[in-house]
């Protein structure tokens, strides 16, 4: 430590004490020399980047945030002219919708030494179709390569269907 720096005695007021004690008041003042005599850090660059990277983001998000409420306040609902201004309105037709019946679901039970890709040569117009059996057999997923005996696994329509 340089002991050379004079401090003031915060206690007293005795000036200029090179120590780390007061003279007249025997008062310890090494914590104060040592904070005094710390480096001072000279004002960097960085902080004006820091602080100009700061105001940067601000305006980022401020700028998209107004963008963001302007497509809001310009989007409006326009209600149908024809309908209040014509005062004989033709009628609407509405169609019901006719559901088209399920398409039959074929499945299939597993037997000893069959493999997705074996089903799926029979069922499917190739082996390699096998992913579309797992997309509709939830179960499958992530142990493809574990089939049990006797499980029954549904077949898809997606498959292009061969006779099995």
């Amino acid at each position: 430590m340089n002991t050379k720096t004079k401090i003031d005695c915060p206690v007293c007021g005795y000036q200029g004490i090179e120590g780390n004690t007061c003279p007249n008041c025997d008062t310890d003042i090494y914590l104060i020399r040592s904070l005094e005599e710390l480096p001072q850090r000279p004002k960097s660059w960085t902080t004006g980047i820091a602080i100009l990277m700061l105001m940067i983001g601000i305006t980022i998000g401020a700028g998209g945030s107004f963008f963001a409420l302007q497509t809001a306040i310009y989007t409006a609902t326009v209600p149908n002219p024809t309908a209040s201004t014509n005062p004989n309105p033709t009628p609407q037709i509405i169609t019901p919708v006719v559901s088209k019946p399920a398409p039959s679901l074929v499945t299939y039970t597993v037997k000893s030494g069959d493999t997705l890709s074996s089903i799926a040569a029979k069922f499917c117009s190739k082996p390699t179709d096998w992913q579309l059996i797992v997309a509709a057999n939830s179960e499958l997923q992530k142990r493809e390569n574990k089939l049990d005996i006797d499980q029954v696994l549904k077949i898809p329509s997606t498959c292009k269907n061969k006779t099995p």
